[in-house]
């Protein structure tokens, strides 16, 4: 079942209201440490953490922990180690000052249910707008980006091949005369351009309007797929609107990526007329590539 932006949304409220009590605590252990330290001494478990240093500086060093753990987990940046940490200092804390404090039941459970909110961070990660999660985006484009290069390399060494074998030894002229006909019935006649960048469509114009149906390649179909920050050109009132217009003229099928849509908070609502969403533009070029495409990346 695919998540609902109130959803996302909500995850994010989520880990933003909950990283701000543990600042907010890190910073009165650091600037009220006298009144935390005399807590802990007076608390029915004190004991237990005083032995292994003084109250002070169990304080200072919570402080700290609480700050760099909570602005780490309001920033979703290694939000699962940052909720390992947070854990780390709170269960002490509340087994300590908590359990069995004249202050009844009230702060016992609310921490109890701060640590239900870090088990779900510490496995479920920052979820959605975080730093891991823009990061582990640009890392499977990456990936993604890498896998059609390969793939480019390797129809170029299929074709080389090809050509070689046909200018070998023995070749007759029959066989040559076959093979120069040949494009005429097999040649690839689709096209499928990656853009990655806005000034990227210009390019991929021009080029669409040299290969015509008349030209030596023949094209029966042309693709531009925006992925990345090219996105943006398809945006109403852009720059690019001139060229995206040509190339609509010359033939062009525009797709657009969602994930990079989501990635640069672009509403698809905000798009020129003629282009369609697909969920991922990276997949969608190796099926272009099933599909006989010829695939360059800009």
């Amino acid at each position: 079942m695919e998540t609902t932006p109130l959803q996302k949304i909500s995850f994010l409220v989520l880990r933003m209201m909950g990283s701000l009590i543990f600042i907010m605590a890190g910073f009165n252990h650091l600037f009220q440490t006298a009144g935390a330290a005399a807590r802990l001494e007076k608390a029915s478990f004190g004991h237990l953490a005083t032995w292994m240093a003084p109250a002070e500086t169990l304080v200072i060093l919570s402080g700290i922990g609480l700050i760099l753990g909570g602005f780490m987990l309001l920033a979703g940046f290694k939000t699962k180690p940052a909720a390992l940490l947070l854990l780390a200092i709170l269960i002490p804390i509340t087994l300590t000052v908590q359990v069995g404090s004249a202050a009844g039941s009230g702060p016992l459970f609310k921490n109890i249910a701060l640590m239900g909110m870090l088990l779900f961070f510490s496995v479920n990660g920052a979820v959605y707008y975080g730093l891991d999660h823009l990061s582990t985006m640009k890392k499977k484009m990456k990936e993604n980006m890498n896998h059609i290069k390969t793939s480019n390399y390797m129809a170029v060494l299929a074709a080389s091949l090809l050509l070689l074998g046909s200018c070998a030894p023995g070749t007759t002229v029959a066989q040559s005369i076959s093979a120069q006909n040949a494009p005429a019935a097999s040649a690839i006649k689709k096209y499928a351009v990656l853009i990655s960048q806005p000034n990227h469509l210009k390019a991929a114009v021009n080029t669409a309007e040299t290969i015509t149906a008349s030209s030596t390649y023949n094209r029966e179909s042309f693709v531009v797929m925006a992925c990345g920050k090219s996105v943006e050109a398809f945006v109403k009132g852009s720059k690019m609107t001139q060229e995206f217009e040509k190339g609509k003229a010359a033939g062009i099928t525009y797709q657009v990526c969602g994930m990079s849509l989501k990635q640069f908070n672009i509403d698809p609502a905000t798009l020129v007329d003629g282009v369609e969403v697909v969920p991922n533009g990276l997949t969608y070029m190796f099926d272009l590539q099933q599909q006989g495409y010829i695939t360059v990346e800009l």
